[in-house]
């Protein structure tokens, strides 16, 4: 039988930081990042030459739960050489290029080069759709520069995680610096128009790469796309607005769109308006009114159905599955309604056991609803004994703050239980009410602050509504975490 981990038997090889950035990206924000990804990828599509083809440079994505286990060696130096079981491997770190934590690995016993998913047979994403921090265009470009003059002359074969061997030192070099100047321009060309005038809300319909790189097939936009790409290089160094008054505090969709279908003389003459428009191909432009007017009347079938055959024209003309999911998702939910796939999901054991408390203790502060703390003020000290760690968790203005390496003298409440033992709790198998009836934790001073703590959670939907008129409004489950916590403890 294997052991519960195996790291006394493998190494675990990752670059610094990465299992803080895997963890707290799939944390913070896992529960929307989850659903937008059912769009990206086409978890709600089914398989078929008008729907789900592949996932871009995967087939499909996994479903199940994801697991996580902790490296051995970090990798902390820019370029770095290990040698594990007689192999010699020279690491190149790589932060914030298609991951805030990445590396490319040369292999020099076996003239090898590893690209991770800096190199693949296509453009990649310098913001995914289904959501992620912004990735450095120019700096993944130098990555790659760096790799090519290092490691690209040698080299015999290159492959990738998401790719295809290239083979030969022309071919490795031409895709190299093909990928360079990809990223490279992408990042210049967009500041240049940026530093023009040209806006958030423009620039993908100007932008456009130069046509020698649309002619190499791996430079293409077939898993990311230059449209929204171009999008994210304006966002990450400028952020959303426009510069426009008018778009710096917007109504929300539904508020503002019954006035934009009152002014075009009602949902018939839009829906007259969509039909001609469609019939005519002029999708984009079906798609700006209807839009409006399914916002306006979510209960409106008639007006779904007609959006969602713009969406499905769409979706079929574009290079990248991932817009053409998005597109063909859309569609289907405006059709069918919301209706739950099974995902991957980040909850499993393995990835409870991954997350560092510090990680889990920010992550009920997101969780917590502020509009169920108005009024109340706590300190709760934490300490896990058989780590060495201690946290005070603070309640004040309806804000749940956590700070490591202390106890607060004023506690108003102290919970002494080992990490192995607070794993149980984070996995939602036992309640810290159980540990303490079973002796394995210890609460000194008032236990119905973790009550009121508990009254703040909600339990996260992984499939709200996203588009309107699609999705019954149901109560959502109270977080099975402090149930018992929160009618238990109902004070002295």
């Amino acid at each position: 039988m294997m052991p519960r981990s195996p790291q006394k038997r493998v190494q675990i090889i990752a670059p610094k930081g990465f299992l803080n950035e895997a963890i707290a990206e799939n944390l913070y924000a896992g529960n929307v990042m989850t659903r937008r990804k059912s769009y990206t990828y086409g978890d709600l599509v089914p398989p078929s030459p008008y729907g789900h083809v592949d996932a871009s440079i995967g087939k499909a994505v996994a479903s199940g739960d994801v697991g996580i286990l902790p490296p051995t060696i970090s990798i902390d130096q820019p370029i770095q050489e290990l040698t594990i079981d007689g192999v010699r491997m020279v690491f190149q770190n790589t932060p914030g290029t298609e991951a805030p934590a990445e590396m490319n690995t040369w292999f020099p016993d076996f003239r090898a080069f590893w690209a991770a998913e800096n190199i693949v047979g296509s453009l990649h994403n310098i913001l995914t759709l289904r959501g992620a921090p912004v990735r450095d265009a120019l700096a993944w470009s130098q990555y790659i520069n760096l790799a090519l003059y290092q490691f690209g002359n040698q080299a015999d074969v290159m492959f990738a995680s998401h790719s295809w061997p290239r083979w030969g030192k022309e071919r490795i070099t031409e895709v190299m610096r093909g990928q360079r100047d990809m990223y490279a321009n992408l990042n210049n060309q967009v500041l240049h128009l940026a530093n023009k005038g040209v806006t958030i809300n423009q620039i993908h319909n100007v932008y456009e790469p130069p046509k020698s790189l649309q002619q190499q097939w791996h430079s293409r936009g077939y898993h990311g796309s230059y449209l929204h790409n171009s999008r994210a290089v304006i966002q990450r160094y400028l952020g959303f607005w426009d510069l426009n008054p008018a778009t710096l505090v917007p109504l929300s969709p539904e508020e503002s769109a019954p006035l934009y279908v009152e002014m075009m003389g009602g949902a018939s003459k839009v829906m007259a308006k969509g039909r001609d428009l469609y019939a005519e191909g002029k999708y984009r432009l079906a798609t700006e009114i209807l839009n409006k007017l399914v916002y306006a009347e979510p209960d409106n079938q008639e007006a779904k159905d007609l959006l969602a055959d713009t969406y499905e024209q769409m979706g079929y003309q574009f290079e990248s599955p991932s817009l053409r999911h998005s597109f063909l998702a859309g569609a289907k939910e405006l059709r069918d309604g919301v209706v739950a796939v099974k995902a991957a999901k980040a909850g499993s054991p393995d990835f409870v056991r991954g997350t560092s408390t510090e990680l889990f203790l920010n992550y009920l502060g997101i969780q917590m609803e502020s509009g169920k703390a108005e009024g109340m003020t706590f300190k709760i000290n934490l300490s896990t004994p058989d780590n060495g760690e201690k946290f005070v968790l603070e309640m004040s203005n309806a804000t749940l703050t956590t700070i490591a390496g202390y106890q607060a003298e004023d506690a108003d409440l102290t919970v002494t239980i080992d990490r192995r033992e607070l794993e149980d709790v984070m996995i939602g198998t036992a309640t810290l009410s159980d540990k303490v009836s079973s002796g394995k934790a210890k609460m000194e001073g008032n236990p119905q602050v973790l009550a009121q703590l508990g009254s703040t959670m909600v339990m996260f939907d992984n499939w709200f509504e996203v588009l309107p008129g699609t999705k019954k409004r149901e109560a959502l489950p109270k977080p099975e975490l402090f149930q018992d916590d929160a009618t238990r403890y109902e004070g002295p």
